[in-house]
């Protein structure tokens, strides 16, 4: 009877030191605009991706910003990795800020900024944000953009010609976002797509967070470990 209680008041414990983990990724569904986070993207998380580059990119300048479509499968967004490299000598402290949006001309759904002094050649740039939440199959645009750089010493944004990637064009706004102009034929601009990656916070993610609460417990409570052992009748 007394191990019964025990194993009981443990589970209580579990669930009890459990639900701080999880009231955490819901805030993150609320909170979608500038805020820090410290999610990095896993493979597991992938969900669209174009990763092809014919060794050519498009400047990011403040004048210029540029965007790219995709479309969805999941549910969730909680990064885009984008492919940069610098060329010439940028001055430093550029910031390069990415956002998600559903229509081109439309607001900003979640923005975050990066400093551009981490980006070295060939590089895939994360870009994290608060979780938010999409619809699958939906129509959506990774825009970027910066507030520095011109000429020879810029950021740029890795394309591949040929329509790589089916479910979204590349697009440019040469007056900061006003109007957007789509590629579709002319030198080196052959129907080319940005390379970018999407990632979702999968459940397996949450479930981690829970697991090493529960780990932190028995690092804590070690005689309990036997007690849940026999209760769940692993000898």
């Amino acid at each position: 009877m007394y191990k019964k209680l025990v194993g009981i008041l443990v589970c209580m414990l579990l669930i009890a030191t459990a639900l701080p983990a999880v009231g955490t990724m819901t805030e993150k569904d609320i909170s979608i605009y500038n805020s820090p986070v410290t999610f990095q993207p896993l493979d597991r998380g992938l969900d669209q991706q174009q990763t092809h580059q014919d060794g050519a990119g498009f400047l990011i300048i403040p004048s210029q910003w540029l965007a790219q479509g995709f479309k969805p499968t999941v549910e969730k967004l909680a990064a885009v990795q984008l492919y940069i490299f610098k060329h010439g000598s940028p001055p430093a402290g550029i910031e390069i800020t990415v956002s998600i949006r559903d229509s081109l001309n439309g607001s900003d759904l979640v923005v975050t900024t990066v400093s551009a002094d981490q980006i070295e050649d060939w590089k895939w740039v994360t870009f994290n944000f608060p979780e938010i939440n999409i619809t699958p199959e939906e129509q959506y645009y990774i825009v970027c953009r910066s507030d520095g750089g011109s000429g020879d010493n810029v950021y740029c944004w890795f394309y591949g010609n040929n329509n790589p990637y089916d479910r979204g064009n590349a697009w440019m706004s040469v007056d900061e976002g006003l109007n957007w102009d789509k590629f579709v034929t002319g030198y080196n601009y052959n129907n080319p797509d940005f390379c970018f990656k999407t990632y979702s916070k999968k459940t397996r993610d949450r479930a981690f967070e829970i697991n090493r609460v529960f780990l932190r417990f028995l690092e804590n409570h070690p005689n309990a470990l036997p007690i849940l052992r026999q209760l769940l009748g692993f000898q």
